[in-house]
């Protein structure tokens, strides 16, 4: 991608962030599924983890590696024409380095913005440690700095995914201090997953300052835009919702093929004509 397109790109996704209105991202897995996000309307798009991972055939959680996400990430940046944030797990390595490092590919792959998140599939240490997480944001915050493009760094913090003993004021707490230490880091907006109820979303917002939420995560759905919006909600994702909707719509075509033996699903597909349009 040319830089100068590049640049454009990360102008208009921080003046989405500075709007009168909330942001919607939609999250995208493939080509095919960001063309259609953006021929439906939407300004900006993210990308998801586990959709770009189950689309591999793999388990989501960093099981496919920074090469071959990128390699995705790039696909969909190359197919549309408007912003791509990507979804970067908990960015690839260890280290610092290895964050930033994430971040330089990320930007190479033609993304302007990304999520970072301090969760890990460690069941007695579900969150990295603070100072830890907060060096690895700094370093992905001077890496984006220095990548020549705006880049809206999405600091993700899972208390309310991770922490499933904890109290609910426990997990409240606990994500207010991260949001608070990632903000010092250099995060542009903070992301808060796994959180449904409006009175939390409300506490959060006012301890916190505008946030990013998940519309839909694990069959559960947030408020309505409308609510999310009186409530000072900054930005919403839809995680791997979609994707996994398709997949449902998938399986059940096939049950029915194999089951019934008959192809009623056809007639709610999009038709092979309208599929060659809109990816033209």
């Amino acid at each position: 991608m040319e830089s100068q397109e590049q640049r454009a790109r990360g102008e208009k996704f921080r003046s989405l962030h500075a709007g009168p209105d909330l942001l919607l991202l939609p999250n995208a897995w493939d080509g095919g599924s960001a063309v259609l996000m953006e021929k439906a309307g939407f300004q900006a798009i993210a990308t998801t983890s586990s959709g770009i991972a189950f689309a591999q055939g793999r388990p989501d959680g960093e099981r496919i590696g920074r090469a071959r996400m990128l390699e995705v990430v790039a696909r969909i940046a190359e197919r549309v024409s408007i912003p791509v944030s990507a979804d970067l797990e908990t960015g690839y390595g260890d280290s610092p380095e290895d964050v930033a490092e994430t971040i330089r590919q990320a930007i190479a792959a033609g993304a302007v913005g990304a999520n970072v998140e301090d969760g890990t599939t460690d069941g007695a240490a579900p969150l990295l440690p603070l100072e830890r997480a907060v060096e690895r944001l700094r370093a992905a915050r001077a890496a984006a700095d220095a990548g020549g493009v705006p880049f809206v760094l999405n600091g993700r913090t899972d208390p309310y995914l991770r922490l499933r003993d904890a109290s609910p004021e426990e997990r409240f707490a606990e994500t207010v201090r991260r949001a608070h230490a990632y903000q010092e880091a250099g995060a542009d907006c903070i992301f808060v997953p796994g959180v449904a109820d409006a009175a939390t979303i409300g506490r959060l917002v006012r301890e916190i300052g505008p946030i990013n939420v998940l519309g839909a995560f694990s069959g559960v759905a947030a408020p309505a835009l409308s609510e999310l919006r009186r409530l000072g909600v900054r930005r919403v994702t839809i995680g791997g919702s979609v994707a996994q909707y398709a997949w449902s719509a998938a399986r059940r075509a096939l049950e029915e093929i194999r089951t019934a033996g008959t192809f009623s699903y056809a007639a709610e597909a999009i038709s092979h004509a309208e599929m060659n349009r809109l990816m033209s």
